[in-house]
């Protein structure tokens, strides 16, 4: 039971920040299992709340597959190599560099959204290299540590225009492709926890599936710069952390 409300509560959480909740299973499994063993079972975890999330923001029209698809064939072959790479690169070397990535990225997404005053911006800069950059470097944080990538994603979509919602609603139809692809590659290196994976799942499906509905619900130009300034704030909170804890 309390895997499932942590489940939900995750679910809930990374369906308004966009992402797969990998890295937040995956401090949820540390706890409980062995570190090899969480890596594994977080992106198990991550799956189907992920491919359900994903079908309800096509429903609500926040999928912008251009730009997606475009970071999920930069993504699967990064994936594959941060994979095999990952037992040679330092640890702390690793959590350094996503530390500063994310720190930054995170301070730009926040700066974005506390200049922008009025309404929600209308500018895109669709470059796709930037798309294909972006998502090369989700795909190795997969292969390399078992995290879904979101918080990556999410960042560098809101940097290239998208709104935080369509960030959000895009990052889940990546992150879907990419934590499949993470699953079947750790799957051969690693073991599952099912009976603790699966719990926690029940409570992540459930969270992801309720909560774009909800937001439907809610006059999306009103919110979509506050939640834009909070995933901000998200996102250099686990930038600082990680540097913190390297």
């Amino acid at each position: 039971m309390y895997n499932i409300l942590l489940g939900l509560l995750i679910g809930i959480f990374v369906s308004l920040i966009g992402g797969g909740g990998a890295s937040l299973y995956l401090g949820v499994l540390s706890g409980q299992l062995a570190t090899s063993t969480a890596v594994s079972t977080s992106l198990f975890v991550a799956l189907p709340a992920l491919f359900f999330g994903t079908l309800t923001q096509i429903h609500i029209h926040n999928v912008h597959f251009k730009v997606g698809n475009q970071l999920i064939i930069a993504a699967i072959p990064s994936i594959i190599v941060g994979t095999f790479l990952g037992k040679y690169i330092p640890e702390v070397v690793y959590t350094i560099i996503i530390g500063l990535l994310l720190t930054v990225m995170g301070g730009i997404v926040l700066r974005k959204n506390l200049r922008r005053h009025t309404g929600i911006s209308k500018t895109r800069h669709h470059r796709p290299i930037v798309a294909y950059l972006l998502g090369a470097l989700s795909g190795f944080m997969v292969g390399l540590g078992g995290l879904s990538g979101g918080a990556t994603t999410v960042a560098g979509l809101s940097m290239m225009g998208l709104t935080t919602f369509e960030a959000a609603g895009t990052t889940t139809y990546v992150l879907c492709a990419m934590a499949l692809v993470g699953f079947m590659s750790h799957l051969m290196t690693s073991t599952i926890a099912w009976t603790a994976g699966i719990t926690l799942m029940i409570g992540a499906i459930i969270g992801s599936i309720l909560t774009p509905l909800v937001l439907t619900k809610i006059d999306i130009c009103k919110l979509d710069r506050p939640l834009g300034i909070f995933l901000g704030l998200v996102i250099v909170y686990f930038g600082v952390k990680m540097l913190v804890t390297a």
